[in-house]
């Protein structure tokens, strides 16, 4: 998988400081970190504004 801010490698890895069962992925080149829940809320944000995209 590649990152969307830097076309970066993106790994997964575990952090316990976000959960113990769930894997998070993290760009080797600028660090960037994605869980299930920021995944989640872009999708939700996308959904949103796609509305007011197609009206313009």
């Amino acid at each position: 998988m590649t990152c969307k801010k830097c076309n970066g490698l993106m790994v997964k890895e575990s952090r316990p400081d976000f959960s113990q069962d769930v894997a998070v992925l993290r760009c080797l080149n600028c660090g960037l970190v994605l869980d299930p829940l920021i995944a989640q809320n872009r999708v939700t944000s996308l959904r949103a504004k796609q509305p007011a995209l197609d009206a313009a």
